[in-house]
């Protein structure tokens, strides 16, 4: 079983939800058989939460604070964990070693759970889609605090605890969020420069995450390179502007992998999904070739 790889995990922490009664009822407990405990099932709107919940939104602000995408206390309850859900894994307190304390503010004398990861997402009107709102680990503000391979368990056991068959999400293209997303499958893009964001060099997109989708993302697999018929230059804003174009005049294009770094540049995988025979597809080497479906 794939999780067996995971065990380092699975043995040191503890999987946790954040959900208001109905739609807690909804969801998953034993996502991929991992069965969450009851009294790590944490109500949103009852005080006791509170403590726990204030830790969850410190690992949010931690990790996107510095890039200057904070979200306010107002915003994580209206707009995140009342239409949505949180899913993650998490630690008790007196686990830690004391410099992870600081790292998450963990008052003095807390001795219950401190999250260790968080997925957060909220439905779309068909229940089967939904919006991821954040994904980030203990490890992107503290590192080596938590076993690798966090991140990849938390979206695929969050997928599944959620009840998810598709995932919509936006990223920046330098992210290394989108790579893991497209651990999933191919992203097929919604947008590639978008300017109703406070930063338009970001990308929208959807996936399916349906079993197989979710093994596949365990597993790591990796895209051959007869599947990339582009790289998009993660700092091109004209090139993702054109690809932008593309998109809105009907050509489908999908990230197929984590991004290659070649010095200081981040090339992106992309594949044409779709595309007529005869169009002419930039393999980002300085030639074109024709695509072959």
């Amino acid at each position: 079983m794939l999780l067996r790889y995971y065990r380092r995990i699975l043995d040191d922490c503890e999987p946790y939800l954040v959900a208001r009664p109905p739609v807690l009822e909804a969801m998953g407990r034993a996502p991929l058989g991992i069965e969450i405990p009851a009294a790590n099932c944490f109500d949103p709107q009852k005080v006791g939460s509170g403590p726990f919940l204030n830790l969850v939104k410190t690992l949010d602000e931690q990790t996107y604070g510095p890039l200057g995408l904070s979200m306010p206390s107002w915003v994580f309850y209206d707009c995140a964990i009342m239409p949505g859900a949180v899913f993650g894994f998490a630690r008790r307190a007196s686990a830690l070693e004391p410099w992870v304390h600081r790292s998450l503010a963990v008052p003095p004398g807390y001795d219950g759970l401190v999250p260790m990861s968080l997925f957060i997402a909220i439905p779309l009107p068909d229940r089967t889609t939904w919006l991821v709102y954040s994904l980030c680990s203990i490890n992107q503000v503290a590192a080596g605090a938590a076993p690798e391979g966090l991140w990849r368990l938390t979206l695929a056991l969050g997928t599944d605890a959620l009840g998810m068959r598709e995932l919509v999400g936006t990223s920046r293209w330098r992210s290394p969020r989108l790579g893991l997303y497209a651990g999933l499958g191919p992203l097929d893009l919604m947008t590639a420069w978008t300017p109703a964001h406070d930063i338009p060099a970001t990308t929208t997109f959807r996936v399916v995450t349906d079993a197989s989708a979710r093994d596949r993302l365990l597993r790591g697999d990796a895209v051959g390179p007869e599947g990339i018929h582009r790289y998009l230059d993660a700092d091109d804003f004209g090139a993702m502007r054109a690809l932008q174009d593309e998109l809105e005049q009907g050509l489908r294009w999908a990230v197929v992998g984590p991004a290659e770094i070649r010095g200081a540049e981040t090339r992106v995988p992309l594949q044409l999904r779709d595309a007529p025979a005869d169009h002419p597809v930039d393999d980002g080497v300085g030639f074109t070739r024709r695509f072959q479906g």
